[in-house]
């Protein structure tokens, strides 16, 4: 039981390092600001608190299967129902349950006391105070062991005094306040009067006996030598703030409340009160946006501890927050009027300038359109003007040297014609040598009519592969503009379509031509409209 206590406690020791750090971090984070802004940034990490915390209360239930002997079971349910005890009541009372399995078969008065002292303080912590003091007047203290003891009167101390804040003021409340009292005298006589603990209860008696400058000072020591994000520091800083609100500092109380209600959110504790009462005094403070926001936090912590008794006293609060709001509302919307019937004037002079504006420009702007229009429109024609007057001329002196290469070898053909035949059988092949051009002028000759074909097309490789198949496209290759059967297809898209005439200016045959022709009609992807398709092929202007 002792090695496994050690285990426990170091592994609560590197988690509660792990839970510095974090809080740590967090706090750096909201300390720059105000104190609402303080808190609004601790709300902000609200969720990634709670999976902190669950993942310290998982990591002690991992530890469940391994904890074969009874009293190491009881040792992490006890664990387990401290995490839960300020988180979730449904979750503490399962393992308070658990634990009293555990504990009834031993025997051990100590134990079993234990266990109903924690069952009775999670009744107590969620309103359930009859309960839990039913079950606390059933244990004999004087049976009980230091450790068990301090724990037996923090319950009493605590079911007495939270039953009191609960009950009619004039009759009950004195009474319960009163017992609370002796139990907190029997709790500061047996706590370690070196821990923060001793302090915060020599604080709380002093509260309570309205001696609120040494409580001022004890509980401010208290707060500067622990954490933000211990229960303990929540206690105190909601304790500091009641005794400022009894001395009428009501910044100090505000502030105190804040500090308390951001405390609530880092531990995270669920069974909180500074958050509501926060939200009240916003509230007659004027800000009854923050005010509401403020208390539907709480009650969502109400709802997830299932302290039924903090949800009806929420919810008695919410009417008023409802009121005020409603009160603030119709201010704003009688002074939203004001303005509206104002913007609403302001509007009515405005729409008469503007209409005398426009009758005075619409003449002027009707005039500028159509000018503008116009300019447009001889900008466009002058630019196509152009555009066709440099392709004509391009044109034109390509067609010129065509012809003038054609006269000049023509011109020359007599005299070669003298100094070559000189019989007369070979005045065929001479004249068939020096009419048809050689290859080297053939590709002179291609190349030219390639160039001013692809200027007025540049897109006709693409646009005619477009109507191929994909697996059947023809591309020229490297080094040709054109080759064969592309250039077939130029000249028909220019309008040449007879083959015979294709074939005279490609010095190809007729049926070479048809040939091709047909070979290409079966590559597309529509053979029947595959030429008609081909004049459709569009010529782009450069700019």
């Amino acid at each position: 039981m002792c090695s496994f206590a050690i285990q426990t406690s170091e592994i609560m020791k590197i988690q509660a390092l792990i839970t510095l750090i974090i809080s740590v971090f967090v706090t750096l984070q909201v300390q720059a600001a105000s104190q609402i802004e303080r808190l609004d940034e601790a709300i902000s990490q609200r969720e990634h608190v709670m999976q902190v915390k669950q993942q310290r209360i998982d990591s002690l239930k991992n530890l469940l299967p391994y904890s074969h002997e009874p009293e190491k079971s009881l040792a992490l349910y006890n664990e387990i129902f401290k995490e839960y005890l300020t988180f979730n009541f449904d979750s503490a009372m399962i393992y308070v349950d658990r634990a009293e399995q555990l504990a009834v078969p031993t025997g051990d008065y100590d134990i079993i006391s234990q266990v109903n002292i924690h069952r009775a303080l999670s009744l107590a912590t969620s309103g359930h105070f009859s309960h839990a003091v039913a079950i606390l007047d059933k244990i004999d203290s004087r049976k009980l062991s230091p450790e068990t003891k301090v724990e037996y009167f923090t319950a009493c101390e605590w079911a007495y005094g939270v039953w009191g804040e609960y009950s009619d003021k004039r009759t009950i409340a004195p009474e319960f306040h009163a017992k609370s009292m002796v139990y907190l005298d029997s709790l500061i006589a047996v706590t370690d009067v070196n821990t923060p603990e001793y302090l915060y209860l020599i604080a709380e008696k002093d509260l309570r006996d309205k001696r609120y400058d040494q409580a001022e000072k004890n509980y401010l020591s208290v707060l500067d030598n622990i954490p933000i994000d211990c229960r303990l520091y929540a206690q105190a800083a909601y304790a500091l703030a009641l005794t400022y609100q009894a001395t009428g500092n009501d910044d100090k109380y505000k502030e105190w409340l804040t500090n308390a209600a951001i405390s609530d959110q880092m531990v995270p504790l669920k069974e909180n009160l500074a958050m509501q009462q926060l939200a009240m005094y916003l509230k007659d403070e004027g800000d009854v946006s923050k005010a509401n926001s403020y208390l539907k936090i709480a009650l969502d912590d109400a709802v997830f501890y299932n302290n039924r008794l903090r949800m009806l006293e929420i919810a008695e609060k919410i009417p008023d927050i409802v009121n005020e709001y409603q009160k603030t509302i119709e201010d704003k919307n009688g002074r939203l009027k004001s303005y509206l019937l104002i913007i609403g004037i302001l509007m009515i002079l405005l729409v008469i300038a503007i209409l005398y504006v426009y009758r005075q420009h619409k003449k002027v702007a009707k005039s500028r359109n159509a000018l503008s229009e116009l300019n447009d429109e001889l900008k466009i024609l002058n630019k196509q003007l152009s555009q066709t007057n440099e392709s004509r001329e391009r044109y034109v002196s390509l067609f010129m040297d065509l012809c003038v290469a054609y006269i000049e070898k023509l011109n020359r053909f007599p005299i070669v014609l003298k100094l070559k035949v000189k019989q007369l059988s070979d005045i065929s092949s001479v004249a068939e040598r020096y009419i048809r051009p050689s290859e080297a002028e053939a590709k002179e000759m291609f190349f030219n009519f390639d160039s001013a074909f692809l200027r007025l097309y540049p897109d006709f490789i693409n646009q005619f592969n477009s109507l191929i198949q994909e697996d059947k496209q023809i591309r020229p290759k490297k080094g040709e503009l054109l080759n064969t059967d592309l250039r077939i297809y130029a000249l028909i898209r220019v309008g040449i379509t007879d083959s015979n005439k294709i074939a005279a200016l490609l010095f190809l045959s007729p049926q070479t031509i048809f040939n091709h022709r047909t070979q290409v009609r079966n590559r597309a992807i529509d053979r029947n409209s595959f030429e008609k398709d081909i004049l459709s092929i569009c010529p782009v202007i450069p700019d």
